[in-house]
């Protein structure tokens, strides 16, 4: 679904750009990345790679592409740790981070680096959406691209927060952002180690004003990764280690205007229904439903916060119960992205 956005610019017009790629056990679905990031109509400067303790072949897979990238590694602390990493080495004055299981359309540079040249008031700009689900489907993000009246042009986004709630239109790798932005704000929190991109462009966002392209040039390929060995143990990991609520609002609450918190609190809603499940899948029930307690009318009506609140309202052995049912819908969903990859595989 293109739109006619093309910046026109040239490659000696552009301000330098950084790619900033964490990698942990993504051997299946770094090289993707990587190729895409380094085909760009408008090249990257240079493209940071960090291993973040692997115990997989992602080392080799980077150590492949030899001089076109700055490889890296550490133990593993986690994707903001890695990306801290990152920051530390890069010298572009722009900076746009990508994961390793996520890819770009070969326009995403151009189109992101024209519109922060021509709007020097924006601390960042971001795209449109393409999420490739775990069920083979394809969803294009935000529903206001798939309307009569979706926009075609670029622009400044008037309130941040309220089009970030209502739109939920940001992922980590749609987003191109000034170096000086984050020299002010400093780097991601290393301590978060679910939904710290999210708490981070609430933070980049009162720093300054915020540019949107209608134009989904962002993939997201989570399936590839699922996909892989391995998954279910990676992210459980991830999600043992998964923080409260309050601690993921410590740094924005101080920072929001009254006129923002409305719209903050429809974010921390949908930030707290994916910790809650989080902490269900990592063994901590008792944190969702403390969780389910505080922020029960902020949560989005899902199936999950469905479940979970007609759980609550059954007592203990109905909550039992819907934790059982969330982690029996996690493991079957890895089961069956596994099986049709094999399938796909075998053909």
């Amino acid at each position: 679904m293109p739109f006619p956005l093309s910046s026109g610019i040239t490659r000696a017009e552009t301000m330098k750009v950084s790619v900033i790629i964490p990698a942990h056990n993504a051997e299946n679905c770094l090289a993707q990345s990587l190729d895409r990031a380094l085909e760009q109509t408008v090249s990257p400067d240079e493209v940071v790679v960090i291993n973040d303790g692997s115990t997989d072949g992602t080392g080799d897979v980077a150590r492949g592409y030899g001089e076109r990238i700055v490889y890296l590694e550490q133990e593993n602390a986690g994707q903001g740790a890695a990306r801290n990493r990152g920051l530390t080495v890069a010298t572009g004055d722009l900076i746009a981070f990508l994961d390793s299981d996520d890819y770009w359309h070969p326009e995403f540079l151009e189109r992101c680096v024209g519109f922060l040249q021509s709007h020097p008031e924006a601390v960042a700009v971001n795209t449109g959406l393409l999420t490739r689900l775990q069920d083979g489907r394809e969803l294009l993000q935000p529903a206001l691209l798939t309307g009569p009246d979706a926009p075609t042009e670029a622009s400044m986004v008037d309130d941040f927060y309220a089009f970030w709630a209502e739109h939920d239109h940001v992922r980590t790798g749609s987003v191109v952002i000034r170096k000086s932005a984050i020299d002010e704000a400093g780097g991601q929190r290393a301590d978060l180690r679910v939904s710290q991109d999210l708490e981070y462009w609430g933070y980049i966002a009162t720093f300054g004003p915020w540019g949107y392209i209608p134009e989904p040039l962002w993939v997201g390929n989570s399936r590839a990764a699922a996909a892989g060995p391995g998954w279910l143990t990676k992210y459980r990991k991830r999600r043992r280690l998964c923080p409260t609520v309050e601690s993921w609002q410590e740094r924005l609450l101080p920072r929001l205007t009254e006129a923002q918190l409305p719209h903050f609190r429809v974010v921390r809603g949908r930030v707290a229904a994916g910790y809650a499940q989080n902490h269900i899948l990592g063994g901590n029930p008792e944190q969702a439903r403390h969780i389910l307690r505080t922020y029960w009318d902020e949560l989005p009506r899902t199936r999950v916060t469905r479940l979970l609140r007609a759980g609550h309202r059954l007592g203990p052995l109905g909550w039992w119960i819907a934790c059982r049912i969330v982690v029996a819908r996690e493991y079957a969903k890895a089961v069956g992205v596994q099986w049709r990859a094999r399938s796909s595989a075998q053909r």
